[in-house]
């Protein structure tokens, strides 16, 4: 919302800055996909709230604060397993908007959480769990 109360939206991620003195930023920065779905759930993990993290963006470590998490919904993508992703949304330390996958994330907790160097090696879910056969 501007001072003058007028809401503007359809703001691209990579326009989105927290700072006057934010700098450039590109798409690929803002995220790593486009959306892949109409249909969307919003989520704030309670554990997660105001914690630190690192976005892991074109190799590099981009620090931040986490936000909220989206999901898709009812699209192709997100009912294969090795497919199913849900974004964080993290401030960035240097002004900007990240969106990322959570494999592309590393939280820190200090009372939890050790500092590691590389982002470690995560297999991919590839089976479907069901109780119903």
């Amino acid at each position: 919302m501007f001072e003058s109360g007028a809401v503007y939206r359809s703001v691209p991620p990579h326009a989105i800055g927290f700072r006057l003195d934010a700098s450039e930023w590109a798409v690929s920065q803002a995220q790593m996909w486009d959306c892949y779905s109409y249909q969307w759930t919003a989520h704030e993990y309670e554990y997660l709230k105001g914690l630190r993290c690192a976005a892991l963006i074109g190799g590099e470590r981009a620090g931040g604060e986490y936000l909220f998490t989206a999901a898709p919904l009812g699209d192709g993508f997100s009912a294969a397993p090795e497919q199913a992703k849900e974004f964080m949304f993290i401030k960035l330390d240097n002004g900007r908007l990240t969106i990322q996958p959570t494999n592309r994330v590393l939280f820190e907790d200090r009372s939890f959480t050790e500092v590691v160097t590389d982002p470690p090696k995560l297999k991919l879910q590839e089976e479907v769990w069901s109780c119903e056969l």
